[in-house]
């Protein structure tokens, strides 16, 4: 009889457990697939680069020697648009779908229309649409 009650209780703690992981690892998705949304975004973040990369001093001369590399292989098309595919917003991660995807048009046709003299100045910062949507980005 006590063996019996073991082995219920045994494959009652196995369900629960195999349910538990179950569950996070549903958590931990990866993210919605649409294919539409992400040539979207890859055009939206190729124009945003190429924004920056034009606003960005040709001589560079406020970026230290130190970070000159680092910084023009990051406005670089592809490494922009790699590090744009392991973001939250590509994978539409970490909030309503739709509301992403209006966040990061909105910022987008702000920071595009913007001066290269307000983007140096930090407006990007506070415009409310961009605020938002770097706190998806950065999972917060």
């Amino acid at each position: 009889m006590r063996i019996s009650k073991i082995f219920t209780y045994s494959v009652f703690y196995i369900l629960i457990l195999s349910f538990g992981f179950f569950c996070i690892s549903c958590k931990k998705g990866k993210g919605i697939d649409s294919n539409e949304w992400k040539e979207e975004s890859l055009k939206i973040t190729a124009s945003l680069c190429d924004k920056y990369r034009k606003c960005a001093d040709p001589d560079w001369k406020e970026v230290p020697d130190k970070l000159k590399d680092f910084t023009k292989s990051r406005l670089d098309e592809t490494n922009c648009q790699k590090t744009f595919r392991d973001s939250n917003a590509y994978k539409l991660i970490g909030e309503n779908p739709e509301n992403i995807k209006s966040l990061y048009r909105e910022c987008s046709k702000k920071i595009l229309i913007a001066s290269c003299d307000e983007l140096k100045q930090g407006r990007v910062d506070s415009l409310e649409e961009c605020k938002s949507f770097k706190k998806i980005q950065s999972g917060n």
